[in-house]
């Protein structure tokens, strides 16, 4: 009794044996020496594929059709999800045409994160849920369809997963342009650096926690907050950090020689973006006897806030 063949269009070897050790993975001890199924492979110039047959008597549609159903639904998700997802999603970058070639591999990367849950990006049960939404529906299509076409299914019966695909892309492709936009912004920083002549020997910035700073000279006394570098207004890159980007653009502005950062949060973005524009100018200190009065109450009473 043939129960149902999954078929893969134009397909290459690799992809097929793919398909096969997935299938019989999940099939498990209904495909053993005394199986109730067989898997047979089968391929030519335009198809390839495999076909499921319940092996009579021992096979009985009643008992074993919806175990068979739902492990085969598993396995063709799995190959969806692991071989196919790649290029659905390269094929969605390629669609944009705003997007120049050099990037396509970046976005396409990050796409990858999103959905697999890499690098501390995504999470592993956004596949899970992806794979678990994808099996659901073959396993329905299964139960009634004997011959499932990969590339049909997923074009004409899977538009939420296709929507999801398309949205991580969109994604992605904003997340890497404004990404760019501020690597851009970043680099225009450092030229003005540059290109400018040291003002003063030494600036000392007061880290005191969340956008609070404070900007001090070598003696100590406060530097006045400035957004004008050599008379040019410097765009706040996000209104949620415009005191950052104040400080950031003050410091290029008043050129010191030599910068202590002091701060008790040294991984925090800002202390890292003044790094990247100053570099070797930058020295930073978690801890001296001369910000800890500047610093020690401060981070304190956040510690105390719910």
């Amino acid at each position: 009794m043939e129960l149902f063949t999954v078929s893969i269009p134009s397909a290459q070897l690799k992809e097929l044996e793919s398909l096969t050790e997935l299938l019989k993975c999940e099939m498990g001890d209904l495909h053993t020496s005394s199986s109730r199924i067989t898997l047979d492979t089968f391929r030519t110039d335009k198809i390839a594929g495999v076909t499921c047959t319940g092996l009579l008597p021992e096979f009985q549609l009643k008992v074993h059709g919806q175990d068979v159903w739902k492990r085969a639904a598993s396995a063709v998700a799995e190959y969806i999800l692991a071989i196919k997802e790649g290029a659905l999603i390269r094929a969605l970058i390629a669609k944009e045409k705003h997007v120049e070639d050099a990037d396509r591999n970046k976005i396409e990367a990050y796409c990858y994160q999103l959905l697999n849950g890499y690098e501390d990006h995504g999470s592993p049960e956004v596949r899970r849920r992806r794979k678990s939404k994808v099996s659901k529906a073959l396993q329905l299509y299964l139960e009634e369809h004997t011959v499932l076409n990969v590339d049909g299914f997923i074009r004409f019966r899977l538009e939420s997963y296709m929507t999801e695909l398309r949205e991580v892309v969109d994604y992605a492709i904003d997340e890497y342009v404004l990404e760019r936009q501020y690597q851009e912004f970043i680099s225009l920083l450092k030229y003005f650096v540059y290109i400018q002549d040291t003002k003063i020997p030494m600036a000392h910035l007061m880290h005191k926690g969340c956008h609070e700073f404070t900007l001090l000279d070598e003696q100590w006394q406060p530097i006045e907050p400035s957004h004008v570098v050599d008379g040019m207004v410097v765009e706040m890159i996000d209104c949620d950090m415009e005191m950052e980007d104040m400080i950031v653009s003050t410091l290029i502005n008043v050129s010191p020689g030599h910068i202590v950062i002091h701060t008790r949060d040294p991984e925090s973005q800002v202390i890292k973006t003044i790094q990247q524009i100053f570099e070797a100018r930058v020295h930073v200190c978690v801890y001296c006897t001369s910000c800890d009065p500047y610093l020690t109450s401060n981070w304190k009473s956040q510690d105390l806030v719910p």
